[in-house]
């Protein structure tokens, strides 16, 4: 793939060119084909830094390293904008839990995903997943699961589902044959009585989501 695609990086990034196809994940809401896209990994603050992502990322995909505010600023408006042009941007960072994270979040049209999720996949020799738009991906570990949560408080239940999709599960709000766990804050109400009752759904405490994720 040629950097005549890519838009123009700041002298202090660093370009290598993609010699490695994308993996589409199955839910992804992303390009139909990311082979017809131009795709350009940001690296984010602290991230810069960690010469194995470096490595992991040296002379396989395209990649810029990203340390000053303003930069990223002008990076995420640029983002959207090429999107309509077919030239998608991936941002990774180190943590999800830093206020660099938290305003990709808040952003519309971003597609972040985490360092130990490169690193993991660089380990197995497997392809880089592209993320959900708008749903960050730290890692794989609850890929096959589909969640469904019972008794949980509104607030919490959104916190929740977040660390489900960071971790690369589903969440599904009804009880139905395809949820392989259920959470549950109390051993009541009437998705809990299913699910007991069928046997077919491995049923969790939230202390479980919460040791899995931190």
């Amino acid at each position: 793939m040629s950097t005549e695609n890519i838009s123009p990086l700041s002298l202090t990034s660093k370009i290598h060119h993609q010699r490695n196809k994308f993996k589409k994940n199955s839910e992804n809401t992303s390009p139909t084909n990311a082979n017809d896209w131009s795709i350009t990994f940001c690296i984010i603050g602290s991230a810069c830094s960690n010469k194995r992502l470096l490595s992991s990322l040296e002379d396989r995909y395209v990649y810029e390293c990203i340390n000053d505010e303003r930069q990223v600023i002008r990076t995420l408006a640029e983002t959207k904008i090429l999107l309509s042009q077919r030239q998608l941007r991936i941002f990774i960072v180190d943590s999800f839990d830093d206020c660099i994270f938290q305003y990709l979040k808040d952003n519309e049209d971003i597609y972040t995903i985490s360092s130990e999720l490169v690193l993991s996949c660089t380990e197995k020799e497997i392809d880089i997943p592209v993320p959900r738009r708008n749903r960050p991906l730290y890692c794989q570990h609850l890929s096959s699961a589909v969640i469904c949560f019972v008794g949980i408080r509104r607030d919490t239940h959104t916190e929740f589902s977040d660390f489900v999709h960071y971790l690369g599960g589903s969440v599904r709000k009804d009880y139905s044959d395809q949820v392989t766990h259920v959470i549950s804050h109390a051993n009541i109400g009437e998705k809990y009585l299913t699910a007991f009752n069928m046997e077919r759904s491995e049923i969790l405490t939230e202390e479980w989501l919460l040791r899995f994720w931190h």
